[in-house]
């Protein structure tokens, strides 16, 4: 059904077929970065059940939201909407919030690890 979707375009099949592609490998690799960061947060909340120290592993698992919210742009715009790549709109949204998800969470990695090496 995607194919159908996708083959009423100008471009021809086959860069339609690596376009699709593309976008899915995307898409899977946002997921599991997203997941990534929540096993991180996970294993920041049991080092502070165990330890008794604050590790701030709620802002942990809450950063990464954004790359989730990526992906979803990503499937939205490549599978419904049909679309070789995203629009402006599209795209400005999804990777701004992809950015800030990363800074958020690098902060969020810096936190634990200064709670970790705490001297």
């Amino acid at each position: 059904m995607v194919f159908i979707l996708l083959s009423k375009s100008a471009f021809p099949p086959e860069i339609v077929n690596l376009g699709l592609v593309s976008s899915l490998v995307m898409i899977i690799a946002a997921i599991l970065l997203w997941i990534t960061f929540i096993l991180f947060g996970v294993i920041a909340k049991r080092y502070e059940t165990v330890l008794r120290k604050n590790t701030g592993w709620q802002f942990i698992m809450v950063a990464p939201s954004g790359i989730l919210v990526f992906a979803l742009i990503m499937l939205y715009s490549s599978i419904v909407a049909g679309k070789l790549k995203m629009g402006i709109t599209e795209a400005g949204i999804a990777y701004g919030l992809f950015f800030l998800s990363g800074i958020l969470s690098l902060i969020g990695a810096l936190n634990f690890r200064r709670v970790v090496y705490k001297k």
